[in-house]
């Protein structure tokens, strides 16, 4: 199964939105130590391992070697640390001092992602099953969490929509993902889904995907306790 690279200007595109995502979480992770290092330090060097383990594992190849090229691994690890970290005192700490409405606007990143995986579909980068042509429809989370940020701050019915909109949309994109790759159980869709075997593009797991996960259990814990308050 051959791997078509996406176009320079694309690539770039998609690595800004990747640090627009791990710069977003460092500064909510440094917002809610109050200016205190003993707590970010543990984060931004657990974050550091989690990201080159993952980038060596598929770097060297060694992802590919495993069962189904490494893919159940791939995605249940992201799964696993992503719950991990928005269920976590972290998480925790992100939901009761990051604004609702900065938590609701985190995920508009996912509307220009989305175009780029648009864009990744022409050359045959990724199947149009990932885009909104197939059977993926993110890009109206980015769309309803750009409208809605404004409104979250004052607004918990427009926080509690985009929250529901976006976390239903991110379990369809994770759905579409998995049954796109080259599994035995999958569409058999051409071309198969192969970014988890390739970088830069790999990252869109642990960074985009991992991001939009945490994203909707902070906010979704920000509101269930402020509520309580």
């Amino acid at each position: 199964m051959g791997f078509v690279p996406a176009s320079s200007a694309s690539l770039v595109a998609f690595v800004s939105i990747l640090l627009f995502v791990v710069a977003a979480f460092v500064a909510a992770v440094v917002k809610s130590s109050g200016g205190r290092r003993g707590p970010v330090l543990p984060v931004m060097v657990g974050l550091a391992c989690y990201l080159g383990g993952l980038t060596i594992l598929v770097g060297t190849g060694a992802l590919a070697t495993l069962p189904m090229s490494g893919l159940p691994l791939f995605f249940g690890l992201v799964f696993i640390v992503s719950v991990a970290v928005g269920t976590s005192r972290i998480g925790g700490r992100l939901a009761a001092t990051v604004p609702v409405g900065a938590l609701v606007g985190f995920q508009a990143f996912r509307l220009p992602l989305e175009l780029v995986l648009h864009a990744w579909a022409a050359p045959g980068t990724i199947p149009t099953t990932m885009t909104w042509s197939g059977q993926n429809l993110d890009i109206i989370s980015g769309i309803v969490a750009l409208a809605a940020a404004p409104m979250a701050g004052r607004s918990r019915a427009a926080a509690w929509v985009a929250n529901v909109v976006g976390s239903v949309l991110l379990v369809n994109v994770v759905r579409v993902a998995v049954m796109s790759s080259p599994v035995p159980f999958g569409w058999g869709v051409t071309p198969p889904l192969l970014l988890a075997l390739h970088l830069p593009y790999a990252l869109i797991g642990p960074i985009a995907v991992g991001g939009a996960i945490i994203g909707h259990i902070v906010l979704t814990r920000a509101l269930i306790t402020r509520r309580r308050r």
